[in-house]
C-alpha cells in the first residue's frame, strides 16, 4: 500500500518538471563606464537566493543593508526574468542598472511565466563568462535544468574565476556530490584564485524518489568534504542557518587563494525564504605577483559566443 501511494505521488507530480527556456544565452548588463578596473584586494562577497522575487523587492532587499549594498561581488540564485519579452531584463539586470554593477544572468528553467536562473554581479568589469550544464538528476518534483555560471574578474589586478551555483533541492548526499562535481572539476583546471558560492541546498534531509524526505542530520558537512578534496576552502562553514525554516544551512561560499576575515548572514528585509550570506575575503599580495598566475583574457566577443544558444 505504501509503495503504491509513493508510485502514485511520483506519477502525479510529473507535471512539475520544468521546461528548458527557449533562449539559454547569457544576458549581459554593463554600465556605460566602469567604477573601477579591478575589485579591491579585500572585497565583500554576497550570495543570496532571492526566491523569484520581483526586481523591485530584490533591489529593496539589497539596498536595505549596507553589508549587501556595498558588496563588490554578488551571486544570486532563483533570479526571475519575465518571458517572452522584446527587451529581456532579469531582476539581476534591474539591480545592476540601479547600483551600477556589471551583470551576467544565465536562465536555468521555466517557471511562473518566465525563466529562473543564476546571476553574477561585479563592481569591476566582467572579462569573460560561460555556463556549465549540471547533471540532470530526476527528482520528479520541482525538477528542471540546472546550471552554474562562471565569470572572470580582476581583484587587485589579478584574474579571479567566479562561480555562481544553484543545486537541485531534493537530492541524496551522493546525488548532490554528482551534481556539484563538474563545477569543482572546472575550478581545478583554472590557474587562478577562485570564489565560488550559491544555494547548494544542503538540507538536513535525504529524499526517496524526490518526494519523501528522511531526516539525516546535515548534508553540508558531506559536500564541504568534497569541496575541500578539490583544493578549495570552506571558510563560512560556521555561518549557521541561511534559511528561515528549520534552521537549515542551504547556502555557502567557497574560496581558493583567499583568506576570509569576517562573515555573517543578513535578513535583507525578509524579501526571500533565504537569508543573504556575505563574507569579507582578502587576496594575499603574493597572489598578485608574477609567480605563476597564468592568464589569457578573452574578449567580449568570446564572452557572448561562449553562451549556449548565442
Amino acid at each position: 500500500m505504501r509503495l503504491a501511494a509513493l508510485t502514485l505521488a511520483v506519477a502525479s507530480s510529473a507535471c512539475l518538471v520544468r521546461a528548458k527556456p527557449p533562449d539559454t544565452s547569457i544576458e549581459t548588463t554593463f554600465p556605460a563606464t566602469a567604477a573601477a578596473r579591478s575589485l579591491p584586494r579585500t572585497l565583500r562577497v554576497v550570495t543570496f537566493n532571492v526566491h523569484r522575487e520581483t526586481p523591485r523587492n530584490v533591489i529593496r532587499g539589497i539596498e536595505s543593508d549596507p553589508k549587501l549594498r556595498e558588496a563588490d561581488l554578488i551571486l544570486l540564485q532563483e533570479v526571475h526574468r519575465i518571458e517572452p519579452t522584446t527587451v529581456p531584463c532579469s531582476a539581476a539586470c534591474m539591480l545592476g542598472k540601479r547600483l551600477g554593477y556589471y551583470t551576467l544572468y544565465a536562465p536555468g528553467h521555466m517557471q511562473g511565466g518566465g525563466s529562473d536562473g543564476v546571476a553574477i554581479l561585479s563592481r569591476a568589469p566582467i572579462l569573460s563568462g560561460e555556463v556549465i550544464e549540471l547533471p540532470d538528476i530526476k527528482t520528479n518534483v520541482n525538477d528542471g535544468r540546472r546550471v552554474a555560471l562562471v565569470a572572470t574578474v580582476l581583484v587587485d589586478g589579478t584574474p579571479v574565476t567566479v562561480y555562481g551555483v544553484h543545486l537541485t533541492n531534493r537530492l541524496t548526499v551522493k546525488e548532490r556530490k554528482v551534481q556539484m562535481r563538474p563545477v569543482l572539476e572546472h575550478a581545478a583546471r583554472q590557474r587562478t584564485p577562485v570564489i565560488m558560492g550559491g544555494d547548494v541546498n544542503t538540507s538536513p534531509f535525504t529524499w526517496v524518489a524526490g518526494v519523501l524526505p528522511i531526516p539525516i542530520g546535515t548534508q553540508d558537512d558531506h559536500l564541504e568534504e568534497l569541496v575541500r578534496s578539490y583544493g578549495l576552502d570552506t571558510p563560512v562553514a560556521d555561518s549557521g542557518a541561511t534559511s528561515r525554516f528549520l534552521g537549515m544551512k542551504l547556502d555557502a561560499i567557497y574560496t581558493r587563494g583567499f583568506s576570509t576575515r569576517r562573515f555573517a548572514v543578513s535578513d535583507a528585509r525578509s524579501v526571500s525564504d533565504h537569508l543573504a550570506l556575505w563574507a569579507e575575503v582578502s587576496l594575499p599580495v603574493v597572489a598578485g605577483s608574477s609567480q605563476g598566475v597564468v592568464w589569457q583574457p578573452r574578449s567580449m566577443c568570446s564572452l557572448i559566443s561562449s553562451a549556449p544558444g548565442a
